[in-house]
């Protein structure tokens, strides 16, 4: 089945707003094995929706839209779809339609039957449209599709695209159904195994196999092969599971990596103090770095980063101390250091390592790679210890 998608939105056109509507509903439909060949965004007129309706009608089974949907009467949407199809409007509803309630918000939405095709009318807002779409969308959907396109994600953090590629190369030249594919991220890489079949129960029995060979390929990389677990989530998880507390010494990060654990519901189990260092004076004063320390090897070094994770002077007494320090640019303070060199140091129960980065692009760019590489190399550092406490597992030295 073919659908199409139509954003109604003037502020879409006028580069107001950015459609995140957009690639959710795409990857819905992909999902659910609906094929999509158009998207379109459209103002708020009434004439050119109708125009975009007939095109669309003309080439889609299903046709989606987002948008307005006013709640005092000046709802766009409905009266061109009502238009289009000859129909009235009695109690702010399109005759005949199956209502959608909005659980979130006041513009509830409609799926309106007119013959072999079906219209779907959702709210512009995400954070409404999102909900409706899964709880009454979705079943709807996927009673009606004629097959079914289940993607698995596998989460991946410590290597990059082209080590992922190379490793799992072979895998992907032999599988056709499930397909294979690579997504780099900030500082991750994700793979989204997709199988199409008549059900989901059919699509997960030819993923299974897949997910196994690649955990066996980049198993130790792998932070999650659950959609909608984070990485910062993945380390939280870790900190609860072992009643293991953690606290951050920020750089040149500036309480980004604290920020990101922060976005974790039920964080402050485990999360205990964090600071941002960012001048030697606060390093020294706040953390405990030696002062002769940082006049040897300056704030970017191994040594550094080393003291402040180990902090001597916090008293919040956390079992897991992370710590950032670097050079984000877009200059240099020192002539032998380039821009994005960063350190990343993690102590855990008094064991403590560090290691040297050197990423690629702006300002923003190092910063971001920085918090996702602090927060991958704390959860090695954390299964590590408990590898070590638990079976007596030691890392072999490379």
């Amino acid at each position: 089945m073919i659908v199409e998608y139509i954003a109604v939105k003037t502020e879409l056109l006028l580069g107001n707003i950015v459609n995140t509507n957009a690639p959710f509903l795409a990857e819905q439909f992909a999902k659910l094995g609906l094929t999509a060949y158009y998207q379109t965004n459209v103002g708020d007129n009434k004439a050119r929706v109708c125009e975009c309706l007939d095109i669309a009608s003309q080439r889609a089974d299903i046709i989606v839209l987002t948008g307005g949907m006013g709640v005092n009467g000046d709802d766009v949407t409905k009266d061109s779809v009502a238009s289009f199809l000859g129909r009235n409007i009695t109690n702010n509803h399109i005759d005949g339609c199956i209502e959608l309630p909005n659980n979130f918000g006041n513009s509830s939405g409609e799926i309106i039957e007119d013959g072999k095709l079906r219209y779907i009318l959702l709210p512009g807002q995400f954070n409404e449209m999102k909900p409706m779409f899964l709880e009454f969308v979705l079943p709807y959907l996927y009673n009606i599709s004629d097959s079914v396109l289940v993607t698995k994600t596998v989460k991946i953090a410590g290597i990059g695209e082209k080590e992922v590629e190379d490793r799992i190369r072979d895998l992907i030249k032999k599988n056709s159904n499930p397909s294979i594919y690579i997504y780099p991220k900030s500082g991750e890489v994700h793979i989204h195994v997709t199988a199409k079949g008549a059900d989901m129960n059919e699509c997960d029995r030819l993923n299974k196999p897949v997910i196994k060979e690649l955990k066996t390929l980049v198993g130790e990389y792998i932070f999650t092969t659950e959609d909608e677990v984070s990485l910062e989530q993945s380390v939280v998880d870790l900190l609860k599971a072992n009643n293991l507390s953690v606290s951050t010494a920020e750089s040149c990060t500036g309480g980004m990596v604290a920020s990101r654990l922060i976005n974790v519901p039920g964080v402050s189990e485990v999360l205990k103090t964090c600071y941002v260092t960012y001048s030697e004076h606060s390093k020294h004063k706040v953390l405990g770095v030696k002062k002769s320390t940082l006049a040897k090897y300056t704030a970017v070094s191994e040594q550094v980063c080393e003291q402040m994770a180990e902090a001597p002077a916090l008293s919040s007494k956390a079992d897991v101390f992370i710590s950032v320090t670097g050079i984000a640019g877009p200059d240099s303070p020192y002539p032998d250091k380039e821009v994005g060199l960063v350190y990343i140091g993690c102590c855990v129960k008094g064991n403590t390592e560090v290691r040297e980065y050197h990423f690629k692009g702006d300002r923003a760019k190092i910063r971001e790679c920085a918090v996702t590489s602090a927060l991958d190399f704390a959860r090695v550092c954390i299964l590590k210890y408990i590898a070590e406490t638990t079976f007596g597992i030691k890392e072999k030295k490379k």
